[in-house]
């Protein structure tokens, strides 16, 4: 937490979290009434988020992200102006719980032609191997390719890992004729009491065949993720995994603009 202080009162005051990952989150300022209605309030704001952004670099950070209400202009032009550019939009959707699927036979046969199973990692998979397997699932991927690369799998999983509550027995190595195809991974969040699905990648030469509805759907059949529900993330620019999620009973239920900045992008 850093503050802006004037005399002995706390004038302003920004939350930010570093990762064990290197990434940073950033929350916006907050200003009492005295700097809202001052003309030092731009002066005040920007300087707590460059000193944030400058701690950050200095404990070696890659990342550095936050994110704003699509309809928020003036909170996207601060970030802007301070250097964290926005490099897409975020939808984030909601599966409610006790969703019912009016294709989910259909999906079943496909899924018993298409011999789709879900294998722990615990039981199927070492982290060196699942890091590999996670980095041919990022190559072309749709979701904000300007964050990837110049990360190994072994890092990739610790960002995984460091979403909602960890548990080996829920992230699954998707598999098509004893053929390791792809992953998908749940965290749970228990302040939400919602599952999370934090990540679903298929590996290049797999796509297009209904592998992910297959193994989505299949997950589904688990008690706990039909009681409470499951959210996620999906780049707005990934209309084929949004028309995914939606056919799978998902709605939107926020937009957010994402704004970072990327240690390998301003190195170039």
């Amino acid at each position: 937490i850093l503050v802006a202080v004037s005399g002995e009162e706390i004038r302003a005051a920004l939350l930010m979290v570093i990762q064990k990952d290197q990434t940073a989150t950033l929350w916006p300022p907050a200003c009492d009434d005295e700097v809202k209605n001052s003309d030092s309030k731009d002066f005040v704001q920007d300087l707590l988020v460059q000193k944030a952004c400058a701690i950050a670099k200095d404990s070696a950070c890659h990342v550095i992200q936050t994110t704003v209400n699509c309809d928020d202009l003036q909170l996207s032009q601060f970030f802007t102006r301070n250097k964290l550019p926005a490099i897409g939009t975020i939808l984030f959707l909601q599966r409610p719980a006790g969703t019912v699927n009016l294709s989910e036979e259909k999906s079943k046969e496909q899924s018993e032609v298409n011999a789709v199973i879900l294998k722990s990692i615990a039981q199927e998979i070492s982290d060196e191997d699942l890091g590999d397997l996670v980095q041919k699932t990022y190559v072309e991927s749709a979701d904000f390719p300007e964050l990837l690369g110049n990360r190994t799998g072994a890092e990739s999983l610790l960002t995984h890992r460091l979403q909602g509550e960890y548990n080996a027995e829920h992230w699954f190595v998707i598999k098509q004729n004893d053929i390791q195809v792809g992953v998908l991974f749940f965290s749970y969040h228990s302040e939400l009491n919602q599952w999370e699905l934090s990540y679903l990648g298929i590996v290049p030469e797999h796509r297009g065949k209904g592998i992910a509805r297959c193994a989505v759907l299949e997950s589904f059949k688990h008690s706990q993720r039909k009681e409470c529900g499951v959210f996620l993330g999906v780049d707005a620019r990934n209309s084929y995994a949004i028309s995914l999620y939606e056919s799978l009973g998902f709605i939107v239920v926020s937009r957010q603009k994402v704004h970072a900045w990327h240690r390998h992008l301003e190195n170039k």
